[in-house]
């Protein structure tokens, strides 16, 4: 009977303990649970509102029902009702600097509801004024004002006051006060800085503190290289009587704001002595093709590149009337506004002016000869006339014994270069003397002669036969043959005394 008694009590108590997590499970699945936050940046010192929204899906009602963080938050709502729904507001403030991962659920009598992660970021409140770059120059002309595009936002629910962009301790721009959430769009402009590589390490300041700061980086182009001049075209070689003409292309950069643009002549007798070009645009400037080598920087391409290549400018034309013989240096100034700095530059352009053409009479080679040998002379002749020659012939001067006694040539044409060659007698002749040939040549009817042409001969005296190279032989045998006689003799003597 004890025994009997005993298992219908370990049957009760084994029910029991099988029947109450079934119906626990049951009651959790009564409370359905949703959680979302408006924002997941938060600074330090806010309390997160986080929006929970709870639903009892099941048939009974739920006693003492607690919405809970597992940071400790909680919040209780008491009884719900079947098929009820309540929504409810948690703020969460034990948190951590940096991202946060909370769980959030809700506990009622006999069980939970499921748990529902949420994860946000928490930065300290020095940090809710950002700022972004949103826009700016890679590189500007000195003189001009550098300017970027900036956008300044307050991440945070409250108002920030006393904003400001500084770089290191230098305030560049003054905001004031921004609303929760305001951003802003700004422009901030730069007029002090450096030619070269400026870097900029701008930091968005307020009432609480600065964010890292974030940096903007910029080159500063020398003025002085915001116009280029480039040689165009030129007359390689001209003579006296005609004009010096050259074209000159002023190249402006489109961006550098480049106004009151002049170029000048600075020599006597250019024509015109300058043009003014004003204020630059890309529209009124053509795209000629000039030498690439700039006149005012004296930079170029490298080797391997093309040497001519298509500039945009404006193409500028010169004249230099009755020019001087020689190299003539033509002097132009160039100047410009940019921002608020005033260039002037200088340059030259070096026109090679050549003496009246006229029939030239050239030295070829150096004149050398061995004394006694006969020295060849080459000679070359050139035309430099726009017009034929006829009757060119190269005469020696001065009774020198040459052959042929005259180098006839005939009709040369403009641009001829012609050998004329003589073979001269050295007997009579001294080093380094002085030869003479003329050149005699006609245009039309009237005859022309040119001024005499002198060259040097170079003579080497002929080697001559040493005679002691056949006396000291000679001298040696006689003298072993007189040796040799006289020691038989001696030898015959004495054996005869003997």
């Amino acid at each position: 009977m004890i025994l009997k008694h005993a298992l219908i009590l370990t049957t009760l108590i084994l029910s029991l303990f099988l029947f109450l997590p079934l119906q626990a499970s049951a009651q959790q699945t009564q409370l359905e649970i949703e959680a979302t936050v408006q924002s997941h940046l938060i600074f330090d010192g806010d309390r997160l509102p986080v929006a929970v929204a709870l639903s009892n899906v099941g048939g009974n009602s739920l006693q003492s029902v607690v919405v809970k963080a597992s940071t400790g938050e909680k919040r209780t709502l008491g009884t719900m009702q079947p098929d009820n729904a309540q929504d409810v507001t948690l703020l969460l403030e034990n948190y951590k600097l940096g991202k946060n991962q909370v769980e959030i659920f809700a506990t009622f009598s006999g069980g939970e509801s499921a748990h529902v992660s949420i994860w946000f970021e928490v930065r300290p409140p020095e940090e809710s004024v950002t700022l972004r770059v949103t826009d700016a120059p890679q590189s500007i002309y000195e003189g001009t004002v550098f300017t970027a595009q900036l956008q300044v936002q307050n991440l945070w629910q409250q108002a920030v006051s006393g904003v400001r962009i500084k770089n290191g301790a230098k305030v560049l721009y003054f905001i004031g006060a921004l609303t929760a959430n305001q951003s802003l769009d700004i422009s901030l402009r730069v007029e002090e800085y450096k030619t070269g590589s400026n870097l900029l390490q701008l930091v968005a300041e307020h009432e609480l503190g600065s964010a890292p700061p974030v940096p903007l980086e910029f080159e500063v182009i020398p003025a002085d290289s915001a116009v280029k001049v480039y040689l165009s075209s030129l007359s390689t070689a001209t003579y006296p009587t005609e004009p010096i003409k050259l074209s000159l292309v002023v190249a402006a950069s489109e961006q550098a704001g480049i106004t009151q643009l002049e170029l000048k002549a600075l020599n006597q007798g250019i024509q015109p002595t300058g043009y003014y070009l004003g204020e630059q645009t890309a529209e009124g400037q053509q795209v000629p093709v000039v030498d690439i080598t700039s006149l005012l920087t004296g930079t170029s391409q490298t080797a391997e590149e093309t040497t001519t290549s298509a500039v945009r400018g404006r193409e500028l034309t010169f004249e230099v009337a009755d020019p001087g013989v020689g190299t003539q240096p033509l002097s132009f100034q160039v100047s410009y506004r940019l921002g608020s700095i005033v260039v002037q530059k200088e340059f030259k352009v070096d026109a090679k002016v050549l003496e009246a053409p006229s029939v030239r009479l050239i030295q070829a080679e150096r004149i050398e000869a061995k004394k006694g040998e006969q020295a060849i002379v080459m000679l070359h002749v050139a035309n430099d006339l726009p017009v034929e020659a006829d009757a060119v012939r190269v005469i020696p001067l001065g009774g020198i014994e040459a052959s042929p006694s005259e180098f006839f040539i005939g009709t040369m044409s403009s641009n001829d270069f012609l050998p004329a060659n003589f073979k001269i007698e050295t007997d009579n002749l001294h080093d380094k003397e002085q030869l003479s040939f003329k050149l005699v040549y006609r245009i039309g009817r009237q005859i022309y002669e040119t001024q005499p042409l002198q060259v040097t001969i170079h003579l080497e005296q002929t080697e001559r036969t040493n005679l002691i190279v056949y006396i000291v032989p000679l001298v040696v045998v006689v003298l072993l043959v007189l040796i040799w006689w006289f020691l038989r003799r001696r030898k015959w003597t004495q054996q005869h005394s003997s």
